[in-house]
């Protein structure tokens, strides 16, 4: 089977799953991705947009597929090699992104030759501009000599010419992020990537330096280490922050004493030749051991929530295990967009992350942690092994059980449906970005 046809099946199982458990307005009918597209959204007044989003979603999957690599023997000195930021290698690892969104691997507008020269699956390095833009601000660092990142894509777009400067950049799993090895910086682009058109909002702009200072310390005593940002916007002539020329700024994890920081998304990634996943490399002859010390880190965020009310979005792409030697040994969290905070507690947040109610801060931290980071894992591991998923779910609950959470911490983890995140249906509603909540089969109810 070639690349395109390849593409087209995981991109037609996707909407398939869909159909299967979320409010799409049609059913699945048909073989390929374009036919299921078409009759999924066949009732919808937003067709014609879903149904060209899948193409394009299929096209940028079939050209991961043409990038894939086999995954070297010694994966550590692997990244040590690849970038002076050793966190890229395996970002760059992830060939077909988010485990059940339709979009995981649409670029919009992008050409294949863009997608190639600037999409992390195909291991891109590329020059990210400096630009002394008018009316520039921002947060963190008052220097005089201050210039805006902007994403080549973006440059472009504005007519922004040649830059003061440039830094040799990687795109990171989020493609618009990118890394110059000391500094991670996520950069605007007028582009849709999965749900949205990927601007840095002032909302963003203000609330992430003081998350982040704010909330380390705690944080910190869970073993997660927050990523610290610094933020910088140009204004309209009338003074009104520029979401499509900002740029949030953070440290780089190995600066922070992780050099060996590893997304979660990335543990799941098979290998292209032999398809053993990322995570069983790592643990190697000690799986045994090593799944608790993973699974204990990537629960931290439970930790966290319980102790403070705070529910960070702790899907795969903003979460990464660290490592001390090839064992798992804390958690590094970035980009606080989509955590939600209580508003008594976080006065100056602004924006949408201020949540009153404690449930819905629990939905959003659970949805993006279990069904889908978490799953990923054990499904990996499970295949790979000849196993069944719950073995590997049985220390999940195991670990959960051990934490001492409030019962209604540990019952939603442990006993009810989990939320999922209704992605297809979101791409199908009048106001795509609105959240849209699901339930989802629990398999830690029965350990």
């Amino acid at each position: 089977m070639n690349a395109t046809a390849r593409a087209d099946a995981i991109v037609a199982d996707r909407l398939r799953l869909a159909a299967a458990r979320e409010p799409v307005p049609g059913r699945a009918t048909g073989d390929s991705a374009a036919e299921i597209a078409a009759s999924l959204a066949a009732a919808s007044p937003h067709a014609e947009r879903f149904t060209a989003e899948i193409a394009a979603a299929v096209r940028g999957t079939a050209l991961a597929l043409d990038a894939a690599q086999p995954h070297p023997a010694d994966l550590w000195a692997a990244a040590a090699a690849a970038h002076r930021d050793p966190s890229v290698w395996f970002e760059q690892a992830v060939l077909l992104g988010h485990p059940v969104h339709p979009l995981a691997r649409s670029r919009g507008e992008w050409t294949d030759d863009q997608i190639r020269a600037w999409a992390p699956e195909h291991r891109s390095r590329f020059d990210l501009g400096a630009y002394a833009v008018e009316g520039l601000d921002g947060t963190g660092r008052d220097d005089p000599r201050r210039r805006l990142p902007v994403h080549p894509w973006q440059a472009r777009r504005y007519g922004l010419g040649e830059p003061d400067f440039t830094w040799a950049a990687a795109p990171l799993m989020s493609v618009r992020t990118v890394s110059i090895g000391p500094s991670h910086i996520k950069t605007a682009v007028d582009l849709q990537l999965t749900s949205a058109v990927r601007h840095v909002s002032a909302a963003a702009a203000a609330n992430g330096p003081v998350l982040s200072e704010r909330l380390a310390p705690v944080a910190a005593k869970h073993g997660i280490t927050l990523l610290p940002e610094y933020a910088i916007w140009a204004r309209s002539a009338d003074g009104t922050p520029l979401a499509h020329l900002s740029a949030i700024v953070r440290t780089a994890p190995h600066l922070l004493g992780h050099p060996r920081a590893v997304p979660l998304a990335a543990l799941a990634e098979p290998c292209p030749a032999t398809g053993r996943p990322i995570a069983a490399t790592l643990a190697g002859n000690d799986l045994e051991s090593w799944w608790p010390a993973l699974v204990h880190v990537a629960l931290a965020p439970l930790r966290l929530y319980a102790a403070t009310g705070v529910a960070l979005e702790a899907h795969g792409q903003n979460t990464l295990a660290s490592f001390t030697g090839d064992t798992p040994t804390g958690l590094v969290y970035r980009d606080f967009g989509g955590i939600r905070v209580p508003p008594a507690q976080w006065p100056h947040i602004v924006g949408d992350l201020p949540e009153p109610d404690p449930e819905a801060r629990l939905t959003k931290l659970l949805a993006a942690l279990l069904p889908t980071t978490m799953t990923a894992i054990v499904t990996a591991l499970a295949d790979w092994t000849d196993t069944e998923p719950a073995q590997w779910w049985s220390v999940v609950a195991s670990d959960v059980r051990g934490q001492g959470l409030p019962a209604e911490i540990a019952d939603a983890v442990l006993r009810e449906p989990w939320p999922l995140k209704a992605t297809t249906a979101m791409r199908l509603a009048d106001h795509p970005t609105d959240d849209l909540w699901i339930r989802v089969d629990n398999p830690l109810a029965a350990r």
